[in-house]
């Protein structure tokens, strides 16, 4: 039986079009995941595994405003994808971690730390302008979390904290395999725990006593000035003057402790300890199979840092019955975490 040239050519249009859908099924998913940060954007094309195909960074420049950052997180994104040679259709979703205050559901930035004018901005919808696929949003330090949970210093575990150790202190929790939100969507602030009963203000923040308060990079800083200031000796002196002065970074405290500088010995130890009683706080209450530690000051200090931690959280555990099962360890991801974590959650919430 012979098929007429009309059938055939419209049987070859019908063939062609099962072949595409099936490519396109078989064809990869990836996610664009966006660290915001005050001080930069970092934009990761990711697949469905987790792992990073590229990469792109750009100073935020907070201070233009929102409508600029969006431009230049645009850029970012544009940037990323061009390295890892894709086009815009090969991209079924974007996530961003922001910090500050947000609203999930609504894709809305009530507030963020450290970038002014950042009051009820509907991010998600501006992103859906440069690539319309669905925009999940959520805060910095908890994508950051799922990251390490999924593919960095947590993976294997269904339940994990992260605790970030940097400028401020953030964090994540992980139950269950799935991020903790809380009922306003606000769980996981576990920097603004109580430590100290009559402590110390964090620095530009109103919690008094936090363990933000008492061993945030920000507060280790002012104790070491106010070391300085009472007349203590320190190599901190001679560091700040070789930089330039400015601020006494993660590498800094690094460089002094290299040096046994008595005064950053102190300071740090301290620091170490109250974080260490932080830490025994999380575990008496979530009892969870891991807690992971990140963030600027950790990734400076490493093992030094975090050994104390896990001594002082052991020593202070009421349940002392398998206490290594729970593992204190450091983070895997660094920077990427949170680009990393926010593409996984993105990818996630089409499948939901």
């Amino acid at each position: 039986m012979k098929v007429a040239p009309r059938q055939r050519a419209r049987s070859d249009r019908l063939g062609r079009s099962a072949h595409t859908k099936r490519r396109q099924k078989l064809a990869p998913k990836y996610a664009i995941g966006i660290d915001l940060g005050g001080t930069k954007i970092l934009a990761a094309v990711v697949d469905a595994q987790g792992s990073v195909i590229s990469t792109a960074k750009k100073a935020t420049q907070a201070d233009k405003g929102p409508e600029a950052v969006i431009a230049r997180i645009e850029k970012t994104m544009e940037e990323a994808l061009a390295e890892a040679g894709l086009k815009k259709d090969r991209i079924v979703a974007i996530g961003i971690g922001a910090p500050g205050i947000i609203d999930s559901a609504r894709g809305v930035v009530i507030s963020l730390t450290n970038l002014p004018g950042w009051h009820n901005v509907e991010i998600a919808r501006a992103l859906r302008r440069w690539h319309t696929v669905p925009v999940m949003l959520s805060n910095d330090v908890r994508v950051a979390a799922v990251g390490e949970h999924r593919v960095g210093a947590g993976r294997g575990t269904h339940s994990m904290i992260a605790v970030f150790v940097g400028t401020g202190i953030g964090g994540g929790i992980i139950i269950n395999d799935q991020p903790w939100v809380g009922l306003r969507a606000s769980a996981g602030e576990v920097g603004h725990m109580i430590t100290l009963a009559d402590g110390p203000y964090a620095v530009g923040a109103g919690i008094r006593g936090g363990i933000e308060a008492l061993a945030s990079r920000s507060a280790i800083e002012r104790d070491l000035r106010a070391g300085i200031a009472a007349g203590r000796r320190s190599v901190l002196i001679d560091l700040l003057k070789e930089k330039g002065n400015g601020a006494i970074t993660s590498s800094i405290l690094a460089r002094a402790v290299s040096k046994n500088d008595p005064l950053t010995l102190e300071v740090l130890r301290r620091a170490a300890y109250y974080l260490g009683l932080h830490a025994a706080s999380l575990i008496n209450v979530l009892d969870p199979e891991m807690l992971v530690y990140g963030g600027g000051v950790i990734e400076g200090l490493g093992e030094w840092m975090v050994s104390q931690i896990r001594d002082t959280a052991k020593q202070h555990t009421i349940n002392k019955t398998d206490l290594d099962k729970i593992k204190i360890v450091e983070a895997k991801l660094g920077e990427r975490a949170g680009a990393i974590g926010a593409a996984l959650m993105a990818l996630d919430a089409l499948t939901h």
